[in-house]
């Protein structure tokens, strides 16, 4: 198994576990905030946004950082600043400060943009291609467990008062900082440039970027390969809280969230590892992604009707099942098309892309259920998705147009000092 003889990526791998831990943690917290407030379904959308939309605005900057700069010390710094806003926040909860949290949480989701392109370069950096599937499904099964165990102890913590959940998410960051500090260098493959010059070529280099996928449709496919589901998640998100708080179905509204997504979480890890061997056995991987898409949307269609226990767990595995199925196929198929000159900038429009999806639909969600009632939020957010998947199909299927040569990304790393590092690292 990858994770054991490859000493790099298992610590790659812990770090992340760890962050992932206390992020869901204290994420179950801020939530059970906003419903606590009364604002309903559109105060879980801002909670949602104010997580996410940051990290996704900031995405280009965060991707050209990562194909300009040394990988390890990205990540590093990442973790210590978010560690420090973290305290922060802390500080404003003990001190009963809640403005303030809002606020420095969107300062600490733009500096947490630098984290899925750094860690999608790292892994490339640190496993070999043969590897890249299995790598991908364990850091998704990582990712379940995770999010099983911060959302339920975030269910427990919420109870206790938001400043626990903060201060444990603070040290979480601080010790993935440190096991990111015992990677070995990931020099960038362009030539060295200062922050100032890589953040004004950004929008350059994004698109020159998005050239380089769009003239190998199998590597644009997987970069748009997450985003229609992104748009059935953010409503399902939405409505999966409120049922949460409406239905109550293990509890107190916190816990039942907290479980709900826990299961969900399960799902995520399961998923992938049932993909991975199918795809093992010679099914199609583009076979897979239909399948797992399908599952996704049919689970999240099914959960504006499901109340009770049972069927609300059943409906928040299979989701799980599928959207962590889709991720792992799709940050695959990425990581296997892009060169390593790009890996960062594609990573990160890929996040973007996804993440601005699940914060419209979050929004729709809200506002169709302000309208329409509960049960119509996640029938919304499969009519954005199958939408999705149409443009995205007619995206990559389109007759391709012949373009002037463009200037070609050569990673400063050759295949053989690539293996020289993995067998290092190893």
């Amino acid at each position: 198994m990858v994770i054991r003889r490859n000493r790099a990526f298992r610590r790659l791998w812990a770090a992340g576990a760890v962050s992932l831990v206390g992020d869901w943690l204290s994420f179950v917290a801020v939530a059970s905030l906003a419903l606590a407030s009364g604002g309903g379904a559109f105060a879980l959308a801002l909670v949602f946004a104010a997580h996410a939309l940051p990290g996704a605005v900031l995405a280009p900057v965060a991707g050209a950082l990562v194909d300009g700069l040394d990988r390890r010390r990205v990540l590093v710094a990442a973790d210590l600043l978010a560690s420090a806003v973290t305290i922060a926040m802390t500080l404003a909860a003990v001190a009963h400060v809640t403005l303030a949290i809002p606020a420095l949480l969107l300062v600490r989701s733009g500096i947490a943009a630098l984290v899925p392109p750094g860690e999608s370069a790292a892994v490339r950096r640190l496993v070999g291609e043969d590897d890249l599937l299995e790598a991908n499904s364990v850091l998704a099964a990582t990712w379940s467990v995770a999010f099983v165990a911060g959302m339920a102890l975030g269910g427990v913590a919420a109870l206790l008062g938001p400043a626990l959940a903060l201060a444990l998410d603070a040290a979480s960051f601080a010790i993935a900082a440190a096991l990111h500090a015992t990677l070995p260098a990931m020099p960038a493959p362009a030539a060295r440039r200062s922050i100032g010059s890589i953040v004004r070529a950004v929008p350059a280099d994004t698109v020159a970027a998005l050239r380089v996928a769009d003239a190998h449709r199998p590597l644009l496919a997987a970069v748009l390969g997450k985003a229609p589901l992104g748009l059935a998640g953010g409503a399902g998100w939405v409505a999966l809280n409120l049922v949460g708080d409406a239905a109550r179905p293990f509890g107190a509204a916190a816990l039942s969230f907290g479980i709900l997504q826990a299961i969900r979480g399960a799902g995520t890890g399961i998923g992938p590892a049932v993909a991975a061997r199918l795809a093992r056995a010679g099914i199609r991987e583009s076979t897979l992604q239909a399948a797992v898409v399908a599952i996704a949307l049919v689970a999240i269609t099914v959960l504006g009707s499901a109340r009770s226990p049972l069927a609300l767990a059943i409906v928040c595995f299979a989701w799980g099942c599928g959207t962590g199925a889709n991720w792992v196929l799709a940050h695959a198929a990425l990581q296997r098309h892009s060169s390593d000159a790009v890996i960062g900038r594609l990573a990160a429009f890929d996040e973007l892309l996804v993440t601005l999806a699940m914060v419209l639909s979050a929004f729709v969600g809200a506002a169709v259920t302000n309208a329409f009632g509960l049960g119509a939020a996640p029938l919304a957010g499969v009519v954005l998705a199958i939408a999705g998947l149409a443009i995205v199909r007619a995206l990559v299927t389109r007759p391709a147009v012949t373009r002037e040569p463009q200037p070609a990304y050569t990673p400063a790393v050759d295949r053989s000092s690539t293996k020289d590092m993995r067998d290092e690292a190893a």
